[in-house]
């Protein structure tokens, strides 16, 4: 047989002038390797998966020189590229804890894992503790210690290569039923200062939260144009807004075995639809106690339930390996947080995930899950929870992860459609025809009236943020700039928004018009002055 000896190169080049960039990206696939740590668990080495970012990068792989027969040239690459990138996950950790300095008050994670909720509330601003720890402003700084990441700095993203949009005003709202345009956007981040190895492209997700639910307006027929323009989707809505999302910049979708058939009707795209780039799937280990009482059956107790629930999900959507799996926060849950965090760690070392996170964990036991992954070489990636412009009680937990190294990911970023900018006290019904006598639109005018210096700012941003776009392009000067959204919404002022204060905006998309405003996000940030606007009118507000 003759020995075969073949060197690897991939090469990126990064060029803000043309598509020609985003055809260079290339996707690693999900080999892993697994190495065994100390206790009982098994550490996997990961290859990175989705698109390599878009700055000058050479990977050389050794030569593949394995003439047995017992492996394909394939699965010879793979290995050989898989152990080039071996040690990236242990240089990442080692680096993270040699610049990390900490206060010499500061509590050990022994203590902070003895500690209760209200122990470490505590050392917030209340000194008997009655604080809670999702709403005022806290002190996390205390709560650093040896082995944790150093403080993350919100900042303006940094992009790669702009693509171009279809469309002379951006191409980003053509009429819903074209079907020919081509790319909306493209914008590949290169990094964030304040995000860990978990990257989500563009820094924004979209969620199936609204999939398959009929009081969310699905139907599972036909629908008529009247009833899609009263908000009502179907699966041919889903397909559309999904194959438009992934294909144009946004990849992390986010799901759960408890969206009604949400994992089932994924995987069905996940299959058949040409994705732009490889799909972020993240899904979710529901709270047990609910799940239970959906599913009229036992709660779900263990680690041994945590890795059963992760493999279920990889089924259900039809993939060997799921990029994020999340625990939902289960008030108490039997086993205590060692099951949870043993099993968070067997979902990865099973390669159910690539990394684990959390929804709506409480502060105190997500310092006890990060120091007992920890131990293992692992880590939280996330903590999802609710923020929008309109609801602003949970800033301090984005404070807070961004202190202890793990990703915020809000939901409800548009506050049920409140935080839209529709709504106000002098047009409540959103500008739609009244539905009936005395129809006065979802929101009462108190509330509205309450709003109103928000709303106020938001509108008076549209016009400061077009004017910057427009000042962006013409810095252009090969002639090739790209067609950027320069209708900006109100509602992306707001998406926008949760992004500019550091967390990843996931928005619940069923139809092309919304996935249509996810995509108008892309491309342009909220500056730190309009930020500003934006916070003194919350706090006029009383927010």
């Amino acid at each position: 047989m003759v020995q075969r000896s073949i060197a690897y190169v991939l090469a990126v080049t990064s060029t803000a002038s043309s598509l020609s960039s985003v055809e260079a990206l290339s996707c690693v696939g999900s080999s892993s390797s697994i190495s065994t740590n100390s206790g009982r668990h098994m550490t996997v080495t990961r290859s990175p998966q989705g698109c390599i970012a878009p700055t000058t990068t050479t990977l050389h792989l050794g030569p593949l020189d394995d003439t047995s027969g017992e492996k394909s040239y394939g699965e010879q690459k793979a290995d050989s590229e898989l152990e080039t990138l071996r040690s990236k996950r242990s240089k990442i950790f080692d680096k993270k804890k040699a610049n990390t300095k900490p206060a010499d008050d500061a509590p050990s994670l022994d203590a902070l894992e003895s500690m209760s909720n209200d122990d470490i509330a505590a050392m917030f601003d209340n000194a008997d503790g009655n604080v809670d720890v999702n709403a005022g402003s806290i002190d996390v700084d205390a709560m650093l210690s040896r082995g944790y990441t150093p403080s993350f700095k919100t900042k303006s993203l940094v992009t790669g290569p702009v693509g171009m949009s279809s469309g002379d005003s951006g191409g980003i709202f053509d009429d819903e039923e074209d079907e020919e345009e081509g790319p909306v956007f493209v914008d590949w981040t290169v990094n964030y200062d304040d995000e860990n190895e978990f990257h989500i492209p563009n820094r924004i997700g979209f969620s199936t939260v609204d999939w398959g639910n009929s009081k969310a307006g699905f139907v599972g027929g036909k629908l008529k144009k009247k009833d899609r323009k009263a908000g009502k989707f179907n699966k041919t809505d889903l397909k559309r807004a999904y194959e438009k999302l992934q294909q144009n910049g946004v990849s992390f979708v986010e799901t759960s075995e408890s969206y009604n058939f949400a994992e089932n009707l994924l995987s069905k795209y996940l299959e058949k639809i040409e994705h732009g780039d490889r799909p972020l799937v993240g899904s979710t280990f529901p709270n047990p106690w609910k799940q239970a009482l959906r599913t009229r059956s036992l709660p779900r107790r263990g680690s041994k339930a945590v890795t059963a629930a992760a493999e279920a999900s990889c089924d259900a959507l039809g993939v060997s390996s799921m990029e994020l799996y999340q625990i939902a926060n289960p008030w108490y849950y039997i086993g205590g947080t060692s099951a949870l965090a043993d099993g968070m760690l067997d979902v990865i070392s099973d390669d159910h995930s690539r990394y684990v996170g959390c929804i709506g964990m409480s502060l105190g036991r997500l310092v006890k899950l990060q120091k007992k992954l920890g131990a293992q070489g692992e880590f939280v990636a996330t903590n999802q929870f609710e923020f929008s412009l309109t609801n602003r009680q949970a800033l301090p937990m984005i404070e807070a992860c961004k202190k202890l190294g793990i990703t915020p990911i809000c939901t409800n970023v548009l506050d049920g459609g409140l935080a839209t900018g529709k709504y106000t006290s002098t047009n409540p019904t959103g500008g739609e025809v009244s539905k009936g006598e005395g129809d006065m639109g979802p929101y009462s005018t108190r509330k509205l009236e309450k709003l109103d210096a928000i709303f106020r700012v938001q509108s008076g941003l549209i016009e400061k943020v077009n004017s910057r776009i427009a000042d962006k392009i013409r810095k252009f000067d090969n002639g090739k700039a790209p067609k950027m959204n320069m209708d900006v919404t109100t509602t992306q002022i707001a998406i926008n928004y949760v992004k500019a204060k550091g967390a990843v905006p996931l928005v619940s998309v069923t139809n092309v018009k919304m996935a249509n405003e996810v995509l108008g996000c892309l491309g342009w940030d909220l500056s730190e002055e309009e930020v500003d606007e934006l916070d003194k009118a919350c706090k006029t507000c009383g927010l």
